[in-house]
């Protein structure tokens, strides 16, 4: 129901919903560039389902306070940016989804996964003591 009215007010729902449940301890800030036209509807799912779990991994694992999403939601280019400034991820996670469920890194595998189905690709920089930025993209 969240994706009814785009993705875009997805994502800003989602964020006031987790700042709310934290008690308002963690600022999360939403700056998205859209367009008039919706990204195609078959992938807002896949889109909103990263966002969503790239902040659940920040405030569960990360312990972070702060998590900006950034990006561009276009129906021929998007880019997104989901920053925090908790604990780093393992700097040197290997990027195959084998390797990140043998590691039970299962949140991360679903993000990879999700952005695999929808043609996009999925960059993960965490740098310790810096927290972790993730990154797609996707052009058509």
């Amino acid at each position: 129901p969240m994706l009814m009215y785009g993705l875009e007010p997805a994502i800003i729902e989602l964020a006031d919903n987790l700042m709310e449940r934290m008690n308002d301890k963690v600022k999360i800030e939403v700056e998205l560039q859209t367009g008039e036209e919706r990204v195609p509807e078959q992938m807002e799912l896949h889109l909103f389902r990263i966002v969503q779990e790239a902040c659940e991994n920040a405030l569960r694992h990360a312990n972070a306070d702060r998590i900006t999403i950034r990006g561009t939601l276009d129906p021929h280019l998007v880019r997104l940016s989901i920053e925090d400034n908790g604990v780093s991820i393992d700097g040197k996670l290997q990027i195959n989804l084998k390797d990140l469920v043998h590691k039970n890194h299962f949140g991360i595998a679903g993000m990879v996964e999700r952005a695999r189905l929808i043609g996009a690709e999925v960059h993960f920089d965490s740098k310790s003591g810096l927290g972790t930025k993730i990154t797609l993209m996707w052009k058509n």
